[in-house]
């Protein structure tokens, strides 16, 4: 087979995944999204407006979500931490120590797919540190502003009120 320069670029776009893009053509929000994020703030956001830690977890925090060009994204955040101590080993604590350290620290991975149209995201969650979040599809709001990413959740209800939370991450450069 006999490939221009043009037929071959265009063929190793389409077999490898990815969208090209013509010279000028601004790019789309997947392709905007694409590529490692480092946390800066996380919070939740409350019905009357006000914010509190996120999900209750005490800050600082530290985290990096990833998009690839396959689809594929990984999410993780680690909470505040009781300071690390030597000998026993994670799992010889006693359980209520184990939670605290395992509650400050948050992690799932799966696909992604962008609506480009209404500005979101979707996560569906392949295996998660939650066993319970398998198989959910998290949908998130996305705003792009020079390089930051902020993703914001859906509501959801605790007792009476609602919240959602508003996280925060820069483009990681090296």
């Amino acid at each position: 087979m006999n490939l221009s320069r043009r037929g071959f670029l265009a063929t190793t776009a389409v077999l490898s995944g990815s969208r090209s893009l013509r010279a000028g053509e601004p790019a789309g929000l997947r392709e905007r999204l694409l590529g490692a994020w480092r946390l800066l703030d996380a919070v939740t956001v409350f019905a009357n407006g006000t914010t509190g830690p996120w999900y209750d977890r005490p800050g600082p925090y530290a985290g990096l979500i990833i998009y690839t060009g396959a689809d594929t994204m990984s999410v993780q955040i680690a909470s505040a931490r009781p300071p690390a101590h030597g000998p026993p080993a994670l799992d010889a604590m006693a359980a209520a120590e184990q939670l605290r350290y395992l509650n400050s620290y948050y992690a799932y991975f799966g696909r992604f797919e962008v609506d480009e149209a209404d500005s979101e995201v979707r996560h569906i969650v392949e295996s998660s540190l939650d066993p319970t979040e398998v198989g959910l599809t998290y949908t998130q709001k996305v705003r792009l502003a020079r390089s930051r990413l902020i993703l914001t959740t859906q509501p959801w209800r605790v007792g009476n009120s609602w919240r959602h939370s508003r996280l925060i991450w820069t483009r990681e450069r090296r």
